[in-house]
Protein backbone atom coordinates (compact mmCIF):
# COMPACT_ATOMS: atom_id res chain seq x y z
CA UNK A 1 0.00 0.00 0.00
CA UNK A 2 1.04 3.12 -0.80
CA UNK A 3 0.86 6.74 1.11
CA UNK A 4 -2.14 7.93 -1.35
CA UNK A 5 -3.83 4.79 -0.59
CA UNK A 6 -3.38 5.28 2.87
CA UNK A 7 -4.54 8.47 2.82
CA UNK A 8 -7.74 7.95 0.71
CA UNK A 9 -9.42 5.34 2.99
CA UNK A 10 -8.14 7.75 6.07
CA UNK A 11 -10.46 10.47 4.62
CA UNK A 12 -12.77 7.95 3.68
CA UNK A 13 -13.10 6.87 7.51
CA UNK A 14 -12.74 10.50 9.40
CA UNK A 15 -16.51 11.73 8.90
CA UNK A 16 -17.23 7.47 10.79
CA UNK A 17 -15.05 9.27 13.39
CA UNK A 18 -15.39 11.89 14.18
CA UNK A 19 -19.17 12.28 14.24
CA UNK A 20 -19.58 9.89 17.10
CA UNK A 21 -16.43 11.49 18.96
CA UNK A 22 -18.57 14.78 18.67
CA UNK A 23 -21.71 13.60 19.56
CA UNK A 24 -19.94 12.09 22.65
CA UNK A 25 -18.14 14.88 23.55
CA UNK A 26 -21.10 17.40 22.95
CA UNK A 27 -22.94 15.21 25.59
CA UNK A 28 -20.01 15.93 28.73
CA UNK A 29 -20.92 18.73 30.86
CA UNK A 30 -18.40 20.80 32.45
CA UNK A 31 -18.03 20.86 36.29
CA UNK A 32 -20.33 23.02 37.55
CA UNK A 33 -18.98 25.90 39.99
CA UNK A 34 -20.79 27.77 42.22
CA UNK A 35 -20.29 31.15 43.53
CA UNK A 36 -22.27 32.17 45.56
CA UNK A 37 -22.19 32.49 49.22
CA UNK A 38 -24.71 31.26 51.66
CA UNK A 39 -25.39 34.08 53.27
CA UNK A 40 -24.63 37.78 51.70
CA UNK A 41 -21.68 39.43 52.70
CA UNK A 42 -21.84 42.06 54.92
CA UNK A 43 -19.49 45.68 54.46
CA UNK A 44 -19.39 48.40 56.64
CA UNK A 45 -18.44 51.49 54.94
CA UNK A 46 -18.21 55.20 55.80
CA UNK A 47 -18.32 57.54 52.97
CA UNK A 48 -18.09 61.07 52.94
CA UNK A 49 -18.68 62.73 49.18
CA UNK A 50 -17.90 66.72 49.19
CA UNK A 51 -19.86 68.00 46.31
CA UNK A 52 -18.09 70.96 44.66
CA UNK A 53 -19.46 73.62 42.07
CA UNK A 54 -16.88 75.43 39.65
CA UNK A 55 -17.84 78.29 36.95
CA UNK A 56 -19.11 81.36 36.17
CA UNK A 57 -22.77 82.75 36.43
CA UNK A 58 -23.39 85.86 35.55
CA UNK A 59 -19.52 87.08 35.14
CA UNK A 60 -19.19 86.19 38.79
CA UNK A 61 -17.26 83.07 40.44
CA UNK A 62 -19.45 80.81 42.86
CA UNK A 63 -17.81 79.73 45.53
CA UNK A 64 -17.40 76.12 46.33
CA UNK A 65 -20.62 74.42 48.58
CA UNK A 66 -19.85 74.31 51.57
CA UNK A 67 -19.35 70.35 52.68
CA UNK A 68 -21.78 68.94 54.99
CA UNK A 69 -19.45 66.75 57.68
CA UNK A 70 -20.80 64.80 60.51
CA UNK A 71 -20.41 66.62 63.50
CA UNK A 72 -20.20 63.97 65.85
CA UNK A 73 -17.24 63.35 68.02
CA UNK A 74 -16.45 60.45 66.95
CA UNK A 75 -16.67 61.42 63.35
CA UNK A 76 -14.30 64.60 63.91
CA UNK A 77 -11.77 61.90 66.02
CA UNK A 78 -12.00 59.66 62.48
CA UNK A 79 -11.53 63.00 60.86
CA UNK A 80 -8.03 63.89 62.94
CA UNK A 81 -6.87 59.91 63.30
CA UNK A 82 -4.48 60.28 60.83
CA UNK A 83 -2.56 63.85 61.90
CA UNK A 84 -2.59 62.11 65.68
CA UNK A 85 -1.01 58.87 64.35
CA UNK A 86 1.63 61.20 62.63
CA UNK A 87 2.30 63.22 65.67
CA UNK A 88 2.68 60.60 67.71
CA UNK A 89 4.97 58.58 64.98
CA UNK A 90 7.34 61.67 65.68
CA UNK A 91 7.16 61.83 69.17
CA UNK A 92 5.54 64.93 69.80
CA UNK A 93 2.72 63.42 71.55
CA UNK A 94 1.82 60.67 73.77
CA UNK A 95 -1.18 59.38 75.66
CA UNK A 96 -1.56 60.74 79.55
CA UNK A 97 -2.94 59.01 82.52
CA UNK A 98 -6.17 60.96 82.16
CA UNK A 99 -7.41 59.61 78.74
CA UNK A 100 -6.27 62.61 76.80
CA UNK A 101 -3.60 63.46 74.84
CA UNK A 102 -0.65 65.50 75.98
CA UNK A 103 2.02 67.28 74.03
CA UNK A 104 5.51 66.07 75.01
CA UNK A 105 7.44 68.35 72.67
CA UNK A 106 5.92 71.32 70.49
CA UNK A 107 7.32 71.79 67.36
CA UNK A 108 7.90 76.09 66.55
CA UNK A 109 6.15 77.73 64.38
CA UNK A 110 2.67 77.03 62.50
CA UNK A 111 3.15 73.18 62.77
CA UNK A 112 3.39 73.76 66.55
CA UNK A 113 0.01 75.61 66.55
CA UNK A 114 -1.62 73.26 64.60
CA UNK A 115 -0.57 70.74 66.73
CA UNK A 116 -1.55 72.57 69.76
CA UNK A 117 -4.92 73.09 67.96
CA UNK A 118 -5.38 69.40 67.11
CA UNK A 119 -4.50 68.53 70.01
CA UNK A 120 -7.03 70.22 72.17
CA UNK A 121 -10.20 69.61 69.67
CA UNK A 122 -8.95 65.62 69.96
CA UNK A 123 -9.05 66.43 74.00
CA UNK A 124 -12.44 68.20 73.93
CA UNK A 125 -13.81 65.26 71.56
CA UNK A 126 -12.56 62.78 74.28
CA UNK A 127 -14.07 64.30 76.71
CA UNK A 128 -17.20 65.10 75.63
CA UNK A 129 -17.18 61.28 74.58
CA UNK A 130 -15.60 60.08 78.15
CA UNK A 131 -18.66 62.78 79.70
CA UNK A 132 -21.12 60.58 77.82
CA UNK A 133 -19.70 57.05 78.87
CA UNK A 134 -20.11 58.38 82.65
CA UNK A 135 -23.45 59.62 82.51
CA UNK A 136 -24.55 56.07 80.41
CA UNK A 137 -22.70 54.05 82.97
CA UNK A 138 -23.54 56.00 85.66
CA UNK A 139 -19.98 56.33 87.20
CA UNK A 140 -17.49 59.24 87.77
CA UNK A 141 -15.70 60.97 85.48
CA UNK A 142 -12.59 59.86 86.90
CA UNK A 143 -12.84 56.52 86.50
CA UNK A 144 -13.61 56.48 83.20
CA UNK A 145 -11.13 58.42 82.58
CA UNK A 146 -8.46 55.91 84.53
CA UNK A 147 -10.15 53.59 82.10
CA UNK A 148 -9.92 55.00 78.70
CA UNK A 149 -6.19 56.00 79.94
CA UNK A 150 -5.57 52.43 80.20
CA UNK A 151 -7.36 51.58 76.92
CA UNK A 152 -5.07 54.44 75.17
CA UNK A 153 -2.00 52.78 76.84
CA UNK A 154 -2.97 49.12 75.54
CA UNK A 155 -3.79 50.09 72.07
CA UNK A 156 -0.56 52.77 71.63
CA UNK A 157 2.32 50.38 69.75
CA UNK A 158 6.04 50.50 70.69
CA UNK A 159 8.13 53.15 71.11
CA UNK A 160 4.97 55.70 71.10
CA UNK A 161 5.10 57.94 73.74
CA UNK A 162 2.70 57.17 77.06
CA UNK A 163 3.03 58.66 80.80
CA UNK A 164 3.87 56.40 83.25
CA UNK A 165 3.51 57.06 87.36
CA UNK A 166 6.74 57.32 88.61
CA UNK A 167 8.02 56.19 92.21
CA UNK A 168 7.69 59.52 93.50
CA UNK A 169 4.05 59.71 92.67
CA UNK A 170 4.56 62.26 89.49
CA UNK A 171 4.10 61.62 85.72
CA UNK A 172 6.34 60.48 83.06
CA UNK A 173 6.29 60.17 78.87
CA UNK A 174 8.26 57.69 78.15
CA UNK A 175 8.41 55.32 75.21
CA UNK A 176 6.30 52.29 75.13
CA UNK A 177 8.11 48.97 75.82
CA UNK A 178 7.50 45.90 73.83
Amino acid sequence: MTTDEIMTKARRFTPFILLPSAFILSNCAAPTVNLATSEPIKVDIHMRLDVYQYGQTGGTKTAPAKPTVDQSPEARRRNRMADIQQFKNERLVGESHDGLVIIGIKPDGERGDYLRATVEAENADRMDLMKALADSQKTSLPEIQAKQAELWVQRSFKGELIEVLQPDRTWKLVPKEG
